[in-house]
């Protein structure tokens, strides 16, 4: 269930083909939950019904938010106030957008999971293991690169990830990545730790689900605080690289030049353009 939310997040904040995606978000939810389990032409139809509210509350409510966001952020381009603190707040903006998210479906995610048969809960939680596994032996392979191999990897993921906004980078900012690159901390192993408890505890949950009369208000407590799962270290760290990719960002938005600079503005436009036209257009 957790994973469905993350992919509806996704889906509806992502920048890339927004319209597309906004519009067929309900036969690319159905395909997403098919690789998990099977549902029943009942529980089909309730997760219809849910998701077109879901739709319909994101579009009224949600858009509005994301625009006023995205118009900040372009002011703070234009006018060059970009800044560790200013980027952190952006940020943790975003995260509230996905929060916001995340505690509006949960309660009827819930409803959902209580009807699950035993079946559909075994195929769930064996098709998460595997990805757990696969997970594991991905970890496994990293930890025998070197640190300038890890380095190397890290460096090019974050100017690939730049450079989509920006176009291509100057031989200084490709010297500013590599400065910052080497002081990010590695998380994954951490977050599958998280991932593995998080979904111990949803199991435990879900299996008591017939004789546990407070299971859907347990349930939602469960999807809206992940950090009950998240180690001290994990969340430490997660804060630290937050922190370090701000500085990284505001020592880099300072080396723009005025084609890249306006390069960025138009991927804001564009995304603000997306969102103001799924307002008007149901």
């Amino acid at each position: 269930m957790k994973k469905l939310i993350l992919l509806f997040g996704f889906l509806l904040l992502a920048g890339c083909s927004t319209k597309f995606t906004y519009n067929n978000l309900d036969w690319l939810i159905h395909w997403y939950v098919d690789d998990y389990v099977e549902l029943s032409d009942r529980q089909e139809n309730l997760f219809d019904e849910h998701f077109a509210n879901w739709l319909n509350w994101h579009r009224s409510e949600e858009l509005a938010k994301y625009v006023k966001h995205l118009k900040s952020l372009k002011a703070d381009v234009e006018n060059e106030r970009l800044t560790a603190e200013s980027i952190s707040e952006h940020l943790w903006k975003s995260r509230e957008h996905w929060e916001r998210l995340r505690d509006h479906v949960s309660p009827e995610l819930a409803q959902l999971a209580s009807q699950l048969t035993d079946e559909q809960v075994e195929s769930l939680f064996k098709e998460l293991s595997e990805e757990n596994d696969e997970i594991a032996e991905k970890l496994a392979e990293a930890e025998g690169k070197s640190e300038d191999e890890v380095t190397e990897s890290r460096v090019e993921d974050i100017e690939d990830g730049i450079s989509d906004y920006v176009g291509r980078l100057s031989k200084q900012q490709k010297a500013i990545i590599r400065q910052y690159a080497p002081d990010f901390h590695g998380t994954r192993a951490l977050w599958l730790a998280y991932r593995k408890d998080f979904q111990l505890a949803a199991r435990a949950l879900i299996d008591k689900r017939e004789n546990n009369p407070e299971f859907e208000t347990e349930f939602v407590a469960l999807l809206t605080h992940p950090d009950d799962f998240r180690s001290t270290d994990y969340q430490q760290l997660r804060l630290q690289n937050t922190q370090l990719y701000g500085r990284m960002l505001e020592q880099l938005f300072y080396t723009l030049s005025d084609k890249q600079k306006n390069k960025l503005i138009k991927k804001i436009d564009d995304m603000i353009e997306d969102f103001e036209y799924l307002m008007s257009n149901d």
